[in-house]
């Protein structure tokens, strides 16, 4: 647009006009401040088949700068200029030296806190008060340098030294630019950087180079001296702490990483981590994770997770996490995100999209339950407590729950959740695991009433008086572990919602084939016993959902061998002398699973499942060697299981997936599994 030939003819007309028909004339618009221009002025100028470009130069001379973007020309003030003087090389010991002073080149006012720097060797110096520097080269052998002075507010100026004795100590690297986040802005920033690290940032924001490697010791005292801050490195190790311009491969730090821009592939802290740009891959801190732009992948600490705009992946923190945007899950006790199109699992999710809910109910069990639910109506986190308060069968509980809202109208919803609970009944030692599916009918504008049924499998003691009855102790019961029962119940309440209907949905950001169905496979080794190996297969079904989010659903087959030679797991000798022996032999089984899955972009995903594990064989037998040395064996233990699952994996083109899998078969301690899984889907 600047090179395009115009013709202006204007007498005594204010800029804005003349601005105005410069823009017609080539087809374009200016943009400018009000407070840089004054539009009012008034302005004469004759220009025949001139450039745009020189007509503007010709209007206002070289106090303006222009930069064209889209269909706009953009006005702002020049920076000013600098330049070199009194330039002098040096020679000290076998080592060069290259000093001078930084001016302005139009008043030759001297400027301290210049930053000065060589390309190519990455050395870099501030001027002092009275604008000069000394600059220290890496190598005694010297050909060429070319010295950049950049300061704010001014234009960066180059120098090219030729001729000096002997030849440059060039490292391979690549220069480009790259937009400045500011991390030195955060409160971490500020207190791990020097005013002179901040002000080198500020002066130079627009070079950057590539590294294989760098080592520090701490911010500044590093191999690439000064200038690490200027400098991507493949394999970052920062023995205390560091400061780099960031990370195309590894970084780990003894105590704190601190990267200028983006992040890759994986990053470790001993205490916390700063990303000022995007984190890509695998992020863990002891304390605090901080990225002030985009989390692709997952990003686990030991408090505090922070993500200022979109979360793509998975968030892990044992107090806190936050995300401006929520494409992925967060787990942790407290879950914060400005507009969630995922899943947050804590104890309070704070979402400005979302909802909370507290509820009064009852049940066929308890008289009194109050919940709060909080996160969105596509996945929401309940807290539950619960009492029955009467004379005799007093009980109290307390546990967690998720649920999912299934919305039929404006008016009518229907919610499925599940929940763990521990229960007192005289000794704190119930488990109470329930299955839910209640109505929600909208009352007025944030009050509902809540119905519906309830599948329970409690797990009991019977020590209260009252709950004896109602939780008999079998007539056969040997004393080992709690008896459990199974019923269908009821749960009925009032509920006070903060919103009722659904925000509205995110923009779907990945392309979705909506409904799959697969095969899979699965090898690996169990953890509880020693020597054991397993092998399984499952059939699946995923239904994609709008953002990055999946449901499944799985149903398979696993066989967990172990080495008849070592599976002995406990004894008892009675007082008699009769020996009691337990050994556990393979356990066989058909896991039931539903799930969740999150991509963080079109492959890669991150998965969690809950279900139930069904017992086909008996894996249990106990040996009774008697006094007189005969011996019997009771085979026993065809048991089910609760069953969690968590997973990653990489989704190809042709439909093919591989991944890893933990899978936790909780009632049976000794029953855990790491596996490898090799899945193919089929798009329905």
């Amino acid at each position: 647009m600047l090179e395009k030939t115009v013709s202006i003819n204007a007498t005594k007309l204010p800029v804005s006009r003349v601005l105005t028909d410069i823009g017609q004339k080539g087809g374009f618009f200016f943009s400018y401040s009000g407070k840089t221009i004054a539009k009012d002025s008034v302005v004469t100028i004759i220009c025949n088949n001139q450039t745009v470009s020189k007509t503007l130069t010709h209007l206002f001379g070289n106090r303006y700068q222009y930069e064209e973007h889209n269909n706009y020309i953009i006005i702002t003030p020049a920076l000013k200029r600098l330049s070199f003087s009194n330039i002098d090389v040096t020679s000290d010991n076998n080592n060069y030296s290259i000093s001078g002073i930084i001016v302005d080149e139009s008043t030759g006012e001297r400027l301290m806190n210049t930053s000065i720097y060589e390309k190519m060797q990455l050395v870099s110096t501030l001027t002092d008060e009275h604008g000069y520097f000394k600059l220290k080269m890496r190598s005694a052998r010297l050909n060429e340098a070319y010295l950049t002075a950049s300061k704010i507010l001014y234009r960066d100026t180059s120098l090219n030294i030729l001729n000096v004795d002997v030849k440059l100590d060039r490292k391979e690297g690549t220069i480009y630019q790259h937009n400045n986040k500011h991390v030195e802005s955060t409160a971490l920033g500020r207190f791990l950087t020097t005013t002179a690290q901040r002000l080198q940032s500020m002066n130079i924001q627009n070079f950057f180079a590539n590294r294989p490697y760098q080592i520090s010791l701490a911010p500044g005292l590093s191999s690439h001296g000064s200038m690490s801050s200027q400098v991507i490195n493949k394999f970052s190790l920062n023995l205390g702490g560091g400061y780099t311009a960031g990370v195309n491969g590894m970084e780990f730090g003894g105590l704190f990483n601190v990267n200028k821009h983006n992040t890759k592939y994986l990053q470790l802290a001993g205490v916390f981590n700063v990303v000022g740009g995007n984190a890509t891959g695998f992020q863990f801190a002891g304390v605090s994770n901080v990225v002030l732009d985009t989390l692709k992948g997952v990003q686990i600490s030991g408090f505090i997770n922070t993500t200022n705009k979109r979360v793509a992946g998975l968030q892990i923190a044992a107090l806190n996490n936050k995300a401006h945007i929520l494409k992925g899950v967060q787990i942790g006790v407290v879950n914060i995100a400005d507009t969630s199109g995922g899943a947050s699992i804590g104890l309070i999710n704070i979402i400005r999209n979302g909802f909370y809910k507290i509820s009064l109910s009852a049940n066929d069990l308890s008289n009194t339950n109050i919940s709060l639910k909080t996160g969105t109506h596509k996945f929401y986190s309940s807290l539950l407590f619960g009492a029955n308060i009467t004379a005799h069968n007093k009980m109290y509980s307390f546990g967690l729950g998720v649920g999912h809202d299934f919305m039929f109208t404006d008016h009518i919803y229907l919610s499925t959740e599940v929940a763990y609970q521990f229960s007192f009944t005289g000794a704190m030692d119930d488990r109470w695991a329930q299955a839910k599916l209640l109505f929600n009918v909208q009352l007025a504008k944030n009050v509902s009433f809540v119905a519906g049924p309830t599948f329970n499998k409690y797990s009991y003691t019977g020590s209260s008086e009252g709950y004896q009855n109602k939780f008999k102790l079998p007539d056969d019961y040997g004393g080992y572990g709690n008896p459990v029962k199974r019923w269908i119940g009821w749960e009925a309440g009032l509920a006070l919602n903060s919103v009722f209907k659904p925000a509205s949905k995110l923009k779907k950001t990945r392309v979705s084939r909506d409904l799959f169905t697969g095969i899979g496979t699965i090898a690996g080794w169990g953890w509880g016993l020693p020597s054991t190996y397993v092998l399984g297969t499952e059939g699946f079904i995923q239904k994609n959902f709008r953002g990055s989010m999946s449901a499944t659903f799985s149903a398979g087959y696993v066989h967990q061998h172990i080495n008849s030679d070592i599976s002995a797991t406990s004894y008892f000798t009675h007082p008699n002398g009769q020996v009691d022996e337990y050994f556990t032999v393979g356990y066989q089984a058909i896991p039931l699973k539903a799930g969740v899955r999150t991509y963080t972009g079109k492959r890669l995903f991150f998965a969690g499942e809950l279900g139930a594990s069904l017992g086909i064989n008996k894996y249990s037998i106990l040996k009774i060697t008697y006094t007189n040395g005969s011996v019997d064996k009771i085979q026993f233990g065809r048991e089910n299981s609760f069953l969690y699952a968590v997973s990653a994996g990489y989704s190809f083109d042709n439909n093919l997936e591989i991944g890893i899998k933990f899978e936790d078969f909780a009632n049976l301690s000794h029953i855990k599994q790491f596996n490898l899984r090799f899945a193919y889907r089929f798009n329905l």
